[in-house]
């Protein structure tokens, strides 16, 4: 049976954008440099290859490159997830084996793409995963708006039965869901995916989450976080409008292009998303650099 540790995973985790140079390479000292600037915002653990770092637009060789990258920067600090889905299932079982090989704290997947892939087909897919890396933690990958694929207590029982599967990042409007998925299945994990619902989340049975503007904002997940545990409801609603402001700009703009953007001017550049992503405009880059520098009331 797979062995996992909850406070490894319930974390605000910095879904990590991929820097770039203007070539479209990865630039590993500018990913180096990211994940230090991270940490020192209090980030708690990183999602790497995923929406927001462009997992699905890298080969399998440069995913594994990031994952062991960001390993060896963080080298033992805190937890570090690897997205393996993409829809060739052995592909995913490549990526699952390296991320094992690396020490990575889990792995987490989407569900196959673009077929319209039964539940059945589906359901095997992540089963060939569990069966390849048994040792391996695994975190369901809930976007269905990306996807076509919503998992719910009904369509995911038997993932949730299976004991390498510990847990969900759900980055879905289905609050609902969540809440009826954490209450039939208390045992896993369950990880916000819309940074504009976090506080929502909280409330609905997610511990943590995996967030975009993490990269730019992680001292502000960690006190709405701290407002919801003490109980401090308004409070925590006045930290969560100042954090959806800045998403409600991020993504008029293009959230991934605008949040690297972002990281670029805090002193990290990261380049642009890989085409077929539209670069950021003129007006984006001016909405960017007039958000981060309007003060946050922590209060």
């Amino acid at each position: 049976m797979v062995n996992w540790r909850r406070e490894d995973l319930a974390r605000i985790f910095s879904a990590l954008v991929l820097p770039v140079d203007e070539s479209e390479r990865l630039d590993r000292g500018a990913l180096r440099a990211l994940v230090e600037m991270e940490l020192s915002d209090g980030v708690e653990g990183f999602y790497c290859c995923g929406s927001s770092g462009e997992g699905l637009l890298m080969s399998l060789e440069e995913r594994m490159q990031v994952v062991e990258d960001v390993m060896n920067t963080v080298n033992g600090r805190v937890s570090v997830v690897a997205h393996v889905g993409t829809v060739r299932t052995q592909d995913v079982i490549t990526l699952a084996r390296h991320a094992r090989e690396v020490g990575c704290t889990a792995i987490s997947m989407i569900p196959p793409y673009y077929y319209h892939f039964s539940l059945e087909e589906i359901t095997g897919y992540y089963e060939a995963v569990a069966r390849a890396v048994p040792d391996m933690p695994i975190i369901l990958y809930n976007i269905p708006q990306f996807t076509g694929v919503e998992f719910t207590k009904e369509n995911a029982a038997r993932l949730m039965e299976n004991p390498n599967i510990i847990g969900i990042k759900h980055t879905s409007h289905n609050l609902y869901a969540l809440e009826r998925l954490s209450m039939a299945y208390p045992d896993k994990c369950y990880l916000n995916g819309f940074d504009e619902m976090f506080l929502g989340a909280l409330a609905m049975g997610a511990e943590g989450t995996i967030s975009t503007t993490a990269n730019l904002f992680a001292p502000l997940f960690l006190r709405i976080r701290e407002a919801f545990r003490a109980g401090d409801m308004a409070r925590a609603q006045r930290l969560q409008h100042q954090l959806n402001a800045r998403v409600e700009t991020l993504v008029k703009h293009g959230i991934f292009a605008a949040t690297k953007y972002g990281c670029t001017l805090r002193g990290v550049p990261c380049g642009a998303c890989r085409a077929p992503f539209a670069p950021l405009s003129e007006a984006g880059k001016e909405a960017v650099r007039r958000l981060l520098a309007e003060p946050i009331d922590f209060c």
